[in-house]
């Protein structure tokens, strides 16, 4: 709403606490909860391979590490489209809105498959709802703090596209009628996004 309504700028510092508060409380509930991955057979740490249950010194090493290669390969990523923006014609906000979604959830979507393809439904369902609520959360959070939040029309596009599968999705489970074939077909809202992104483009 802060993007529509000018007299609501005001309040987007607050806004933004409200995410980060919405994410921490669903991460407290996800660590007080009965969880049950173990009978998922989670394999070992790449960083202790020859134990089931790991130091706690060495996972949160290999934690640290990760974060810091995600960090450097999303700054590669960054500079990349700045670089690529001008070489096709495009404004580098404008090929971020169309290739930033691919690559952030590529990775979870891969790490979705494998774990379908092993059996770990319950791990795999974990992973796409915490990237996605992480992603709807803190990033959201950042641009209420130092960004003026004012939507173009290439953003009110993505927004009413994310609304629309939103939507799709929650009347689909409510009513129980979910299948792979539908879930599947969710995809071509993006490819009706990117669409009218290049239409808005070149017109």
């Amino acid at each position: 709403m802060a993007g529509f309504v000018t007299a609501l700028h005001t309040w987007k510092p607050w806004l933004g606490l409200l995410f980060l508060a919405a994410y921490a409380l669903y991460v407290r509930q996800e660590l007080g909860g009965e969880g049950d991955d173990a009978e998922e057979g989670l394999e070992p740490l790449k960083f202790q391979l020859g134990r089931a249950e790991p130091d706690t010194r060495i996972a949160v090493l290999q934690t640290l590490v990760a974060l810091v290669v995600i960090f450097y390969a999303s700054r590669t990523f960054v500079a990349q489209l700045e670089v690529l923006g001008p070489v096709l014609g495009l404004r580098p906000q404008l090929l971020a809105l169309l290739l930033s979604p691919i690559a952030t959830e590529l990775p979870e979507t891969m790490n979705a498959v494998i774990w379908v393809r092993q059996g770990k439904y319950r791990l795999a369902l974990a992973n796409i709802s915490g990237a996605m609520m992480i992603q709807a959360t803190v990033p959201t959070a950042l641009g209420l703090f130092f960004t003026p939040w004012l939507l173009t029309p290439p953003l009110l596009v993505a927004a009413a596209a994310t609304m629309t599968a939103i939507l799709i999705m929650y009347v689909v489970f409510r009513r129980g009628n979910a299948s792979r074939w539908l879930l599947a077909a969710m995809g071509l809202l993006y490819v009706v996004f990117a669409s009218i992104i290049v239409i808005l483009h070149l017109g």
